[in-house]
């Protein structure tokens, strides 16, 4: 297999327990990609803005599909880009704070240039926000933000968040919500995937499906392990995520996506 791309998810699968990664060992692993070619994509739900501040010293080296696919870019260049219309931003919202699954009114809107969480929320969601997204600011409406919004995440149980992904489906039209975490739910527009920013590189550098590699293990990661020619689970994964998977690996708090890519022969 000739491989030109290797895409992994961030949280429980490239990044450790921590939500961190070892800076030397990825510098010298940048270094074998390129000697061979390869193009390395961080393809994540969280925010553009903090995937830049987590790779700074390497984002220049490297590609960033964020947002679950909602946004894609290539050194300066943003390569694709779907923004949500605010007034759907605001439908959405109103919808998930009325549910029966929400947590403490743990909404976030994540745009462009910041994220917006509301004042009404707790300490902890506020915490939690600001340990996953940049600039995050609290609002006492989300009508008074002023930004390009590409999705809104939402926290819901543990026990509820699959029963909780399918009743947003079901309520609200020209949006996909999915399983981001194992609290948390991730809301686009209809027909974003991280195999939508996927197929944006792939016709950028002339790739084909069959010579990427794709990691993940939640269900955010669906459509891109589909889409790669060799899908890699972990050994954390969803179910559904092991299920279709090629292959199995380690746990995310082992590193095991930099074992495995260390230890590949390009």
């Amino acid at each position: 297999m000739t491989i030109k791309l290797i895409a992994t998810d961030m949280d429980g699968t490239f990044l450790d327990g921590n939500g961190a990664y070892d800076r030397e060992r990825f510098d010298a692993l940048l270094t074998k990609l390129e000697q061979n070619n390869i193009l390395f994509v961080a393809a994540s739900g969280r925010q553009l803005l903090a995937l830049e501040a987590m790779f700074a010293d390497f984002s220049d080296r490297m590609i960033f599909v964020a947002e679950n696919g909602g946004i894609v870019k290539y050194r300066d260049d943003i390569l694709f880009e779907e923004k949500m219309p605010f007034d759907k931003v605001l439908e959405i919202a109103d919808i998930v704070r009325k549910s029966d699954y929400i947590q403490d009114d743990s909404v976030l809107l994540s745009g462009a240039n910041g994220s917006y969480i509301l004042e009404t929320t707790s300490d902890y969601y506020k915490k939690k926000a600001n340990f996953y997204y940049e600039k995050v600011q609290a609002v006492s409406d989300f009508s008074e933000v002023v930004d390009d919004i590409l999705k809104l995440t939402v926290s819901f149980t543990s026990e509820r968040v699959l029963e909780g992904e399918a009743w947003v489906n079901q309520q609200a039209a020209g949006v996909r919500a999915v399983t981001t975490g194992f609290e948390s739910i991730d809301i686009m527009p209809e027909g974003i995937s991280k195999a939508t920013g996927l197929s944006h590189l792939a016709e950028k550098f002339d790739i084909s499906p069959s010579e990427i590699v794709a990691f993940g293990d939640n269900l955010n990661d669906l459509e891109m392990l589909n889409y790669a020619g060799k899908a890699v689970a972990m050994s954390n994964a969803r179910e559904p995520i092991k299920e279709i998977a090629d292959e199995i690996i380690g746990h995310h708090k082992d590193q095991s996506v930099m074992n495995y890519l260390e230890n590949s022969q390009f």
